[in-house]
Parts: C-alpha cells; structure tokens; sequence
C-alpha cells in the first residue's frame, strides 16, 4: 500500500472531508481489500450521504467491524440508514457482539419503529410481495427475499411464517429463510413443512448453521482427507453439491446423511469404501435421487426451462 496516499486520505478522513476521502480510500481499496480500508471507505461513504454504496463496501467485510464498540455502532448505524433490519437484529446477536448487543437491539427497534411511521407505503408494497413469493420465477423470488430484509422484524416474521409452510415454495427457499430466523435467536418456535412434506416444529433459536452439524462435519472432513491432496478440482466440485443437499435437508441433515463416508463416496463417483447396512444403502439412494430432482428443478427454474416429470 503507498503509505504517503494512505496519509492524505487519513488526514482528510479525520478533517471530516468527506468527497475527498470517500475517493481516496475507493482509489486503495481498489488495489488493496483490508479490513482497515473497508472500514474507513465505508464510513466515509456513510458521511458523504452514499448510504448504498457504504453498506456495499461494508457488507462485503462485515467481521472488520467487530474489533471495538465504535466500529461495531458505525457498521449497525449503516445498516439502519439503508433500512436492513434483519441484518441488524442478527449482526446484534453475535457472540462478538454480546458486549454491545442490548444497546444496539434499542437502536434496532427505534429505527424499525421510525420506519414504521416514515416508509410505512414502501413498507407494505415490500410486505405484499413478500407474502406473495409464489407468484413469481425464481430470480424475483431470491429478490423479493433479499428485500423482505428491509422489513422491521414483526412484518418480516408474519411472511417467513406463512412461505416456511408453503409447499410451491421451493425447499431451498424455506431453508434460506429459516437459517435467516436461525441467526435472530428469537424464542418463539415455527413450522416448517420439510422435503418429506410432514410439517414439523422447529426451534428456530437452537439451530445452528448449515454446515456446523454432526454429520455434514464428518463429511466434508472425509472429502478433504480423502481427496483434497489428489483431486482438489473433485472436492470443489462434491462441495459445491454437498452445500446445496445440505441447504434442502436442513435441519434435519443428521436424519439423512447417516452414513457420511458413503455418502460422499456416492458424491465422487467411487464405489462406497465404508461397510454400511443394506438399509443405509437403500437410505442413500433414496434421497440421492429425491435431492437430485430438487436441484434439477432448481437450474430448471434458474434457466427459465420447464421442469421434467
């Protein structure tokens, strides 16, 4: 990094020239992603009123933020100005951020109830598509989604309810949703109607992340020590694949992924190189072909083309 541009652009940073840092720091971040740079590039965004642009840059580092209180406020406070509530509940409840999350969740609940009184017609337009994600294809669906994140907490709730049981939903929606309600560590429990069309009652506070359970974890290690050293193109391509089966089975991974060594041999191509029962084998080609179908349909829908029977 030159370190004399670095100064000029601290220097008009601390003397709150905002136009003129804000492209000083655009000019070395382009050469030089930091977690310092971001920071200040985003700040001085913030100040010189390019309130996307600043949550853009922000969000592109969001850990960068947790090393203090004050850039942990400056990136909550980036967040509110562009009306990303959701984000903002979640970035509160990171373990991180226990220290500061009580005052930041005040700030979160102030700004979603100004929203509430200053936007509230933008508000129900994003509401009402929301509620209604099945009238669309699925690129405006994953938008309307992405949107619905501007909703205060209460309305955000009232559509994920509804669309987790809704079975035109595509499955990978519903699990996109519920790892959202995951990272909010709210009490109240939901129903979620699975890829065995049973409804089940999730807790959603108890949930972790996609990849963190038992089972997934024995997985992608098997992958790795298997063959990361002699195909590392292979492994790129079964996690890539794994990540998606595991978004569909969530929460419920463990319940499936019962032989994870075959699992993944069955993944790369190779015969099963772990004994397994029959009723294992039968379980892995079962949902094999079940998670295939769903994917099928998924790049069906993501290329506009009519799904097979």
């Amino acid at each position: 990094m030159d370190s004399a541009q670095f100064q000029r652009a601290l220097a008009a940073f601390q003397q709150e020239q905002w136009s003129q840092a804000s492209a000083a720091f655009t000019t070395l971040y382009q050469a030089h992603q930091t977690a310092e740079l971001n920071r200040y590039l985003a700040t001085s965004l913030y100040h010189d009123q390019q309130f996307l642009a600043a949550e853009q840059i922000a969000a592109e580092n969001d850990r960068a933020y947790l090393i203090d209180q004050r850039w942990f406020t400056q990136r909550l406070t980036i967040a509110l100005k562009n009306q990303q509530f959701i984000f903002a509940r979640q970035w509160c409840h990171l373990p991180e951020a226990q220290a500061w999350a009580q005052a930041g969740l005040a700030r979160v609940v102030t700004a979603e109830d100004q929203a509430r009184q200053t936007l509230s017609a933008t508000q129900r337009v994003i509401a009402k598509q929301f509620y209604h994600l099945g009238d669309t294809d699925l690129a405006e669906q994953q938008r309307r989604i992405k949107r619905a994140q501007q909703l205060p907490l209460r309305e955000f709730l009232r559509g994920v309810q509804y669309l987790l049981v809704d079975p035109f939903l595509h499955p990978l929606l519903r699990a996109t949703l519920l790892e959202e309600l995951s990272r909010l560590q709210l009490d109240q429990p939901v129903r979620l109607q699975w890829l065995d069309d049973q409804i089940y009652t999730v807790e959603t506070a108890k949930l972790g992340p996609v990849a963190a359970g038992p089972a997934a974890q024995a997985a992608l290690t098997y992958l790795t020590t298997q063959f990361a050293q002699t195909n590392p193109g292979l492994v790129a391509n079964v996690r890539q694949t794994l990540n998606l089966q595991l978004m569909l089975l969530y929460p419920f991974a463990d319940k499936v992924l019962t032989a994870p060594e075959a699992w993944i041999d069955y993944l790369a191509g190779r015969p099963v190189q772990t004994a397994i029962s029959p009723e294992q084998a039968k379980q892995l080609k079962t949902w094999q072909k079940r998670l295939g179908k769903h994917l099928q349909d998924l790049f069906a829908a993501i290329n506009n083309e009519k799904p097979e029977n």
